[in-house]
């Protein structure tokens, strides 16, 4: 055997080495197949806008499959029970139309590739259903979840649409035909022989770990590194071939050891999922698992709780920096004021001089010079007088200053005091954050927060939208969408949320009353004068001059319309007015949902 270099370099850094893999679909199809081939589909639920949760109920119970096309976490495995996901998604909706009550036909792999295809038989109650087909793409960024008829092989829906602008290779769009992302040639670790697999490295000049997985199907770069760090460097192909049989023995799902390697020094922190043991990742903690699903749902789990982690860390330090730099501020402008209240005791002083020459003091005079006996130089100062009052009751306007100056002192004081309290809170609080550790941690320091006011509170906030959740919905002779708002709530929902700057707004002038939007999302320059008026009339409908004959009604461009602090309250410019008689011209009002207002 001809001498053969093979080349070693270190893990450092797993990352993404370690993520969703060809030979970890392959263990997980024979799982699939044992629970879910027979199976019915019973509900799909959206649980973010990658992913969905499949319930199925098959011979051994019920099965909850995760699919996700997230392209950084994408995956197919099993878990125990989903979490409440987001509102149903039209792709959600659709497979729920297609799919539910169907029958689960067969699960495969197609090659080696991280493409999974279950087929299902639709439930039809007379003629027999065209079977549909469940693709989903696992490929980093390019994931994608496919519902194919089978027949034809026609794209019916995706969760991801890829037109010709997007992807040289594909379309992948509603009524085209799907077509396999492209293959690669490689060898099948499972079928290669000893021959294949030398001949296939005989001409290599050297052997790195990017070598192996560029030539062996279904060989992540992780598995590739695991291969070279077993058989050393300067051994012979035999050698390497005896390590690669060691490797793929752990693609046969009785013999698999699923794990996760976790960080010894951040128990946060997994490094990735594994299906053998790895010897070339030293001081590392492992956690082994019966199934491969449980390892993969408890590895994205820990993922989901790390970043969790880091967005809570990021918004309450970001909330601490702020708050901090508003407090310094405050407090370098009370110490001005401070020092402008010092000069308090000038205004004693020139009423205590006042007092003592009140005889010098001729009628009509607006100024005296008197000698300041409080002055170690007894210099002469200037008190100015007002001719209109006596000299003893200008001393007395002199004392008042004093003591007002004197007392506002005290508050600047007891406002210094306060704030210099407050860094000192916020100094605790920067420690605590920077010791913080487990979710748990955070969620409590972010509880305090909520309390004392520095940051919304989630809950509240998720209550307020349930209760201004729809909006009056009318539609103009013209087809201008017009939303109408039901309380100060929603008046603020639909500025803030709703409005964009092209958009008009309405209001009864100087009146209690509903905000008005007529929607404009072709950006015209002009709303038509019919679609104004009926908008106008439900203004003034929508106030508390709905019983007047004629209300002012004024209009101006969603873009001149601030919000104000206080529900309900704006200060808006460049409005005209329109005198309209209170007038709905739609019989029928029709409710709208906020999150269809926002997606249109």
């Amino acid at each position: 055997m001809s001498s053969w270099i093979i080349q070693y370099n270190p893990v450092t850094n797993l990352g993404f080495d370690m993520s969703f893999d060809s030979s970890m679909l392959h263990i997980l199809k024979f799982d699939f197949n044992d629970k879910l081939v027979g199976g019915t589909i019973r509900h799909i639920q959206q649980v973010d806008a990658h992913t969905v949760v499949i319930k199925i109920s098959g011979r051994t119970g019920t099965q909850f499959l995760l699919l996700s096309a997230h392209p950084m976490n994408a995956r197919v495995h099993f878990i125990n029970q989903p979490s409440k996901g987001q509102k149903q998604s039209h792709f959600a909706n659709f497979l729920i139309n297609h799919l539910v009550r169907g029958e689960i036909t067969q699960i495969e792999q197609i090659g080696w590739d991280r493409i999974l295809k279950i087929t299902i038989d639709p439930f039809v109650e007379i003629l027999k259903g065209v079977p549909k087909s469940l693709i989903v793409e696992l490929m980093g960024k390019h994931s994608n979840i496919v519902l194919v008829e089978e027949d034809s092989q026609q794209i019916l829906e995706s969760i991801k649409h890829i037109d010709d602008t997007m992807s040289r290779f594909r379309v992948v769009l509603p009524g085209e035909v799907y077509e396999l992302p492209p293959q690669q040639e490689k060898l099948d670790p499972i079928q290669v022989s000893q021959h294949e697999f030398v001949a296939a490295f005989q001409d290599q000049p050297d052997i790195s770990w990017r070598t192996i997985m560029n030539v062996i199907d279904g060989i992540n770069p992780i598995l590739a590194k695991e291969i070279v760090y077993r058989t050393g460097e300067g051994r012979t192909l035999e050698q390497l071939w005896d390590v690669f049989q060691g490797i793929r023995a752990y693609f046969d799902p009785d013999r698999a050891v699923p794990q996760v390697t976790i960080n010894p020094q951040d128990p946060h922190d997994v490094l990735g999922v594994s299906i053998l043991p790895l010897t070339q990742i030293e001081n590392s903690e492992i956690k082994g698992f019966d199934t491969l699903s449980q390892a993969l749902d408890f590895f994205h789990d820990m993922v989901a709780t790390k970043e969790m982690i880091q967005s809570q860390r990021y918004t309450l330090n970001q909330v601490l920096t702020k708050r901090r730099d508003a407090v310094e501020r405050k407090l370098v402008s009370l110490r001005r004021d401070l020092e402008n209240a010092d000069q308090a005791e000038q205004y004693r002083v020139k009423g205590e001089l006042l007092m003592a020459n009140l005889h010098q003091v001729e009628p009509g005079q607006k100024r005296i010079m008197a000698q300041n006996y409080y002055d170690s130089d007894l210099k002469t100062i200037s008190i100015n007088l007002d001719p209109q009052v006596s000299p003893s009751q200008n001393a007395q306007r002199y004392f008042s200053k004093y003591n007002k100056a004197k007392r506002g002192k005290s508050v600047i004081n007891q406002l210094i005091a306060d704030n210099e309290a407050e860094i000192e809170v916020l100094d605790h609080y920067c420690f605590g954050l920077e010791s913080s550790q487990t979710l748990d941690d955070f969620l409590s320091l972010r509880s305090e927060f909520e309390k004392k006011g520095w940051v919304s509170d989630k809950s509240k906030r998720k209550n307020d939208n349930q209760t201004v959740g729809t909006f009056r919905k009318y539609i103009s002779p013209d087809g201008f969408q017009i939303y109408v708002g039901r309380n100060g709530m929603e008046n603020d929902l639909l500025l803030r949320r709703v409005a964009k700057s092209q958009d008009m707004w309405l209001h009864a002038r100087q009146i209690h009353g509903s905000h008005v939007i007529i929607r404009n999302p072709e950006k015209k320059p002009g709303i038509p004068m019919p679609t104004l008026l009926q908008a106008a009339q439900l203004a003034a409908v929508f106030s508390k001059a709905k019983h007047s004959n004629h209300v002012p009604v004024d209009y101006t461009w969603a873009k001149h319309v601030v919000k104000r602090r206080g529900i309900g309250f704006v200060h808006y410019t460049h409005q005209k007015t329109l005198n309209v008689e209170p007038k709905i011209q739609q019989t029928e009002a029709k409710s709208v949902d906020m999150y269809d207002v926002e997606s249109h």
